[in-house]
C-alpha cells in the first residue's frame, strides 16, 4: 500500500527504535520524511534506509527541551520539504527513581522533554498544517504508563498521562482545521530502552507469561498502529489513545519492581521475580 504518497511526515526521536520503525513504515508507504533527534548523527542509519525505500528525507538536530527553538526549526524544515501533513511526536525521556527521592532537576527534565517539549512540537506542526489548509493527522507517543502505573517511573508516568490528555484536547481544538489527533500507548517493547531490564531472565519470563499474546512487543508493532492512525483509513478516529501492549495492562504490567508495603517507613524496591 502507498497510503502516504504525496504527503510529508515529521517524526521526532526518529533515531530511536520506535521512531525509526515508524519512519521506515511511512517511507515504505510513500511518505516524504522530516526526521529529527537530539543529535543529527543518530539519524544516519534510518535516513539511509528510508531513502533506500524511495523516500525523500530531510534530517536535523532538534532538542525539544529547548522550547524556543522548536517552532522556528519546524517552520524551516517544512519550508525545505514543501509541506507538512503528518506528525508522529515520538521523542521522550525516562529515568528510574522514587518520587520521594526525586530532585526538581529530574522532575523538570521529564516535564521539559515529555510534556512541554511534545506540546511545543505538536503546536508548531499544527500551526503549519492549519495555515496550509490541507488538514493533517498527528499521533503522540505516550506509553502504557499513561494508563497503568509503573513503580519507580513516576515522573515518566505522570508526564505521559499528561500527553494522553493533550491529544484529547488538541483533537477537540483542531477539528475545525480538519486535523485529527490521536495517541499510542506502547507497552513493553523490545528496544534499546528496555534491553537492560529484559536481560533478566526471571523478569522477562514473568512479563511474557502474563502477556495474553504470549510475546513482547516489537517497534514494528507500534509503527503499524501509528501508520494506521495517520492514514486516511482512520479518517473517523479522533481523540483516542490506542493501547499497543499485547494485553499486558490487563494484568497490571509493566511492573519492573516491587516492595513489601508492610515494612512501614522502610521501602526496599526489588526487581520483580
Amino acid at each position: 500500500m502507498k497510503r502516504f504518497t504525496g504527503k510529508t511526515a515529521l517524526v521526532t526521536g526518529a533515531g530511536g527504535d520506535i521512531g525509526g520503525a515508524a519512519a521506515l513504515r511511512l517511507a515504505d508507504e510513500g511518505a516524504s520524511l522530516i526526521l529529527v533527534d537530539r543529535k543529527v548523527e543518530l539519524l544516519d542509519d534510518i535516513a539511509e534506509r528510508s531513502r533506500d525505500a524511495g523516500a525523500r528525507v530531510w534530517t536535523a538536530a532538534l532538542d525539544q527541551s529547548k522550547h524556543d527553538e522548536v517552532e522556528p526549526a519546524v517552520k524551516e524544515l517544512t519550508k525545505e520539504a514543501g509541506n507538512l501533513d503528518l506528525l508522529f511526536a515520538n521523542a521522550g525521556y525516562g529515568k528510574f527513581g522514587k518520587l520521594l527521592d526525586s530532585d526538581l532537576a529530574s522532575w523538570d527534565r521529564h516535564v521539559s522533554v515529555n510534556l512541554t517539549g511534545t506540546f511545543a512540537v505538536t503546536q508548531a506542526a499544527a500551526r503549519v498544517m492549519a495555515d496550509a489548509g490541507r488538514g493533517g493527522s498527528i499521533v503522540i507517543n505516550t506509553s502504557s504508563g499513561a494508563h497503568q502505573w509503573c513503580d519507580l517511573l513516576g515522573a515518566y508516568c505522570v508526564t505521559k498521562a499528561g500527553l494522553k490528555m493533550l491529544a484529547t484536547g488538541l483533537a477537540a481544538e483542531l477539528g475545525v482545521y480538519r486535523i485529527r489527533v490521536n495517541a499510542v500507548m506502547p507497552g513493553v517493547v523490545e528496544s534499546a530502552m528496555t534491553a537492560s531490564m529484559l536481560a533478566e531472565p526471571a523478569l522477562r519470563e514473568a512479563l511474557v507469561s502474563e502477556t495474553p499474546t504470549g510475546s513482547l512487543g516489537r517497534p514494528e508493532n507500534v509503527a503499524a498502529t501509528v501508520a494506521f492512525l495517520l492514514s486516511d483509513d482512520a479518517e473517523y478516529v479522533n481523540g483516542h489513545a490506542v493501547m499497543v501492549d499485547g494485553g499486558q495492562t490487563i494484568h497490571g504490567h509493566p511492573r519492573w519492581f516491587k516492595t513489601d508495603y508492610r515494612n512501614e517507613g522502610h521501602d526496599v524496591w526489588e526487581q520483580v521475580q
